[in-house]
């Protein structure tokens, strides 16, 4: 399953919070090791979108072939939904690198 990203040299975790406050190609000092390394975000963000968008293709064409949904409402929320998700899973996709 997907984990959080860890310091690459003492493997200490990162919570929700500090993950969301770090800006991509930043350098971070670790706060247990005290050592430097570099947050990797565009790589993971373009990867969790490029599957949310197709996820939600597949699920609208299964919603309209094998449910036979007929309006275009339920399909934009599922979309939505599926982004929303996909956006609360970016921390998911960070990698730290030294």
């Amino acid at each position: 399953m997907f984990k959080k990203p860890v310091c690459p040299h003492c493997k200490a975790i990162y919570d929700y919070k500090e993950i969301n406050n770090q800006k991509n190609n930043e350098k971070i000092k670790c706060h247990n090791c005290k050592k430097y390394f570099t947050v990797k975000k565009t790589g993971g963000y373009i990867l969790l979108m490029t599957m949310a968008v197709l996820f939600a293709i597949v699920f609208n064409i299964f919603l309209l072939t094998v449910i036979k949904i007929k309006g275009i409402i339920p399909l934009f929320i599922s979309a939505v939904l599926i982004i929303i998700i996909a956006l609360l899973l970016r921390p998911f996709f960070v990698k730290y690198k030294k």
